[in-house]
């Protein structure tokens, strides 16, 4: 049938891990810090170093090399939209896109059924969309962004910085590629000319003090106890995370989860997604984490960047060269039982997945928008008369 849709096997990514067994006291561990410049100075050094990085925790940070100014600016920017009424930033909705972009206020968002505690802005890469009922359903992420006509600067600004990241996300993926004794174009026919990007803009309020008598901010006190996101992993192929120096990011790795390093714009957490695990064969680890609110004044701001194939890429393990063989094995046997949720199959498409994955963080706009779909328990979303 037209619909079908194809469940990959992969037994690494179907035996779940409970983070709930484990330690919640942060780790001490430190994270692999690269720098960027490194990749043409010395490029086997930096090769090797990524793979270790890739292989053992499956974050990192990199000290990049965008253009100067443009990572501030784009701090900067987001915390300005975030500063205007609410009234403002409501006309820019994400309730009023049928491709899930816009503006969301706090508590429209969820992890594994549970409310993030965040305000932000969803955009994706921009391509004309189909007009009807297209088939397959992920043909209808493509769109335009709604930008903020009382912002004007934030598009030009977003824009520049996209360019310069998905400029840094190709050079990591051939790096990727070689470390895993690939050559460096292994995967340029899945990314195609039209890879496909997801972006947030994100202001995680503090945790509101106990003399607090505001309703709202009583309810927002109340019931996550400090989650800004729950744990989770990307489901995408590599995510770019800048944030201010606020913290509040954790990452679960050898039973514990560990504090990343609130860096600045100086610096992006690398984190790698559930598609690399899949191409790398598990040989590389997309690593559950987290967002825990702080107790400051001042909002924590973060702007990931989620880089993905083309929507139309099918994702499945890669033949690597000796069968991956010849590639060391350094992390210990508890670590390959990785965490996934039960319902979590990955899906054929880069397209179906992430469909599936914004179906089920905001439930409105897909029953809004989407009357014609049914989001199945397993993730596959088929034609609302079938089952």
């Amino acid at each position: 049938r037209h619909h079908s849709t194809t469940l990959l096997s992969v037994p690494f990514l179907q035996e779940p891990f409970s983070l709930k067994d484990s330690s919640d006291i942060p780790s001490k561990m430190s994270l692999p810090f690269l720098d960027i410049r490194v990749l043409k100075q010395n490029p086997k050094q930096f090769v090797e170093k990524l793979r270790s990085a890739c292989h053992n925790i499956g974050f990192f940070l990199l000290k990049h090399d965008l253009p100067p100014g443009v990572a501030e600016r784009q701090l900067s920017e987001t915390r300005n939209f975030f500063q205007h009424p609410l009234s403002q930033k409501r006309s820019i909705s994400y309730e009023d896109n049928a491709t899930f972009r816009g503006y969301m206020e706090i508590g429209r968002e969820n992890t594994a059924g549970v409310t993030d505690t965040r305000e932000q802005v969803e955009y994706a890469a921009e391509e004309c969309g189909m007009s009807g009922r297209p088939w397959p359903p992920y043909e209808r992420l493509r769109g335009g962004n709604p930008w903020p006509a009382f912002q004007p600067n934030l598009q030009t600004q977003t824009n520049e910085y996209v360019d310069g990241v998905l400029d840094l996300a190709v050079r990591l993926r051939e790096a990727m590629c070689l470390s895993l004794g690939m050559e460096n174009n292994a995967l340029d026919d899945l990314f195609g000319k039209t890879p496909h990007w997801q972006l947030k803009l994100i202001s995680y309020p503090p945790i509101p003090s106990a003399d607090d008598t505001n309703d709202v901010v009583k309810e927002q006190r109340g019931s996550n106890k400090g989650q800004g996101v729950g744990a989770h992993t990307d489901s995408n192929f590599l995510t770019f995370v800048l944030q201010d120096t606020i913290g509040g990011l954790q990452v679960f790795s050898r039973g514990r989860w560990l504090n990343v390093p609130a860096t600045g714009p100086d610096v992006l957490v690398c984190n790698l997604g559930e598609q690399t695990e899949i191409l790398s064969n598990g040989y590389f680890l997309a690593t559950p984490h987290r967002v825990i609110r702080n107790s400051t004044k001042e909002p924590r701001t973060s702007v990931p960047i989620f880089y993905n194939p083309q929507l139309s890429a099918k994702i499945s393990p890669m033949m690597l060269p000796d069968g991956g063989k010849s590639l060391p094995w350094e992390r210990s046997s508890n670590d390959n039982k990785h965490w996934r949720m039960n319902n979590n199959d990955m899906l054929e498409t880069v397209g179906e997945n992430s469909f599936k994955s914004l179906a089920r963080s905001h439930p409105f706009v897909f029953q809004r928008h989407h009357k014609d779909l049914r989001l199945l328990e397993n993730g596959k979303i088929v034609p609302s008369g079938d089952s």
